[in-house]
């Protein structure tokens, strides 16, 4: 080896050892820039600047989960409002699994399910209400208010843990019902029925033995006991025109 290779080879060895040592200090101390983007944005949509509807990137629990988008209402009684579920027109299919429900599906500006992991994390960041919106197929209205909601996390299967005191005109089809119970899919059976209720209601909810409520069965008109039911509301079996359930935090 002659004295011009080897000095090339040493070169080499060198600028490997440096790109190295980048990599190791980039994982160790991340992009200050990245941070300081992260920790400017909202926690919640109440704490938004944007105070029109659309699409948020929010970060409920800087420095241990990562930022992610929800759909914030600033309409509704007076803004704040995060959406963790919204079925209008049936465009988007809600009989599935397990992993779509813990993740969430859909389109954040349509149709869509926000996701247990991330209706968990927001739940056990700070307090929060929610309110179902229901409207039937006659154009009529109604509103069931709970103060205290929170979701548990997976290794408790999102179990419905809270809901506080109930308000509201759609009366309350899920306290009795559904308060207590893990979250079952088709392919995750958590009731305590003898029967998937899942399978057998062709949804995915906190069910029983099996619902008094079921907004995320099937989308249709008429009276079936798979579709969106909420029996205070309406008839049992009536399946509701539109389900939107927000969230916004307290104090």
């Amino acid at each position: 080896m002659n004295a011009k290779t080897f000095l090339y080879l040493l070169l080499s060895l060198v600028t490997l050892e440096n790109l190295a040592a980048e990599l190791v200090e980039s994982a160790s101390y991340p992009n200050n820039s990245v941070q300081a983007i992260s920790s400017n944005l909202p926690r919640t949509c109440s704490l938004s600047t944007n105070r029109h509807s659309g699409i948020q990137l929010i970060h409920p629990q800087p420095g241990f989960r990562e930022p992610f988008e929800v759909f914030c209402d600033q309409e509704y009684e007076g803004g704040g409002w995060i959406v963790i579920q919204n079925r209008y027109e049936g465009s988007v299919h809600f009989y599935r699994g397990w992993n779509d429900y813990e993740r969430g599906f859909g389109s954040l500006n349509g149709e869509f399910w926000l996701g247990l992991s991330k209706i968990h994390e927001l739940t056990y960041s700070r307090r929060y209400e929610l309110h179902v919106l229901l409207e039937d197929w006659e154009g009529i209205r109604a509103v069931a208010r709970y103060d205290n909601f929170l979701v548990a996390g997976p290794e408790e299967k999102y179990m419905l843990r809270s809901l506080g005191t109930f308000s509201g005109n759609a009366g309350d089809s899920l306290s009795e019902f559904h308060l207590g119970m893990k979250f079952s899919t088709f392919d995750a059976d958590n009731d305590i029925s003898t029967s998937n209720c899942a399978s057998s209601w062709f949804g995915a909810w906190w069910y029983r033995n099996c619902h008094q409520s079921n907004l995320n069965g099937r989308y249709m008109q008429g009276f079936n006991h798979t579709g969106m039911d909420w029996r205070t509301f309406r008839p049992d079996g009536y399946s509701q025109r539109m389900s939107r359930m927000m969230i916004r935090a307290r104090n």
